[in-house]
């Protein structure tokens, strides 16, 4: 309750609703109000910035298809890093940037991948669930509040998020290799395929040219 006592306080329709209210009492100051209106008037001023200021909104979740679809992915990941971008500070925005750049190198090689399937659905569930419900967490957070108030192990919110995107980061960079690590298993195993059947042996070998003979010339 506290906490949520401290959030109001720093929201902005707590900050709208005081500036109104402050503006009540300019009036009663100046003379443009006075006796028993005055009180209401201050109230009901505080009232409407508190109710008519929107609330910080997040970004919702994106459904991208157990399949992992590439154009709905593409689609979702550019809705988040453009809200990540508007809304976010520029260090935080920019991990965004690069667990987009991480998801958009490896999907093409996905399907194809015969790595773990708990590894796809990392992937999966990162860009229809976690990385939006993460930057949601922060996002419906007044901005002043997550970024100076302590809220776990002496780390503002601000400082949470940027850990929390390293290991979203982190993670699908270990996705990201280990369909390397695939690819270039397939690589090896393709090439002894193609050294027992194609590789220097006697069955294959090509006869040697026969050299011609110049005729003689009797004498």
């Amino acid at each position: 309750m506290t906490e949520r006592v401290v959030r109001w306080f720093y929201g902005a329709p707590n900050l709208v609703g005081i500036v109104l209210a402050l503006c009540g009492l300019v009036l009663f100051i100046g003379g443009v109000i006075h006796g028993w209106l005055v009180p209401p008037i201050v109230v009901g001023l505080y009232l409407v910035g508190a109710v008519a200021t929107p609330r910080p909104r997040g970004i919702g979740d994106f459904a991208v298809g157990g399949d992992l679809d590439p154009d709905r992915v593409k689609k979702a990941l550019a809705e988040i890093v453009d809200t990540a971008q508007k809304r976010l500070p520029d260090e935080l925005a920019s991990k965004v940037v690069a667990i987009q750049a991480t998801i958009l190198d490896l999907l093409p090689k996905l399907k194809a991948s015969s790595i773990d399937r708990q590894d796809l659905f990392a992937v999966e569930r990162t860009v229809s669930a976690y990385l939006p419900q993460t930057l949601d967490n922060y996002l419906t957070l007044p901005r002043s509040y997550a970024d100076s108030r302590t809220v776990s192990g002496g780390k503002t919110a601000r400082q949470l998020l940027a850990e929390q995107l390293d290991l979203i980061g982190q993670k699908m960079q270990e996705v990201s290799e280990a369909v390397a690590k695939d690819d270039v298993a397939k690589l090896l195993a393709q090439g002894r395929f193609l050294e027992e059947r194609f590789g220097r042996n006697k069955e294959l070998e090509l006869p040697a040219p026969v050299r011609a003979v110049p005729p003689s010339t009797g004498q």
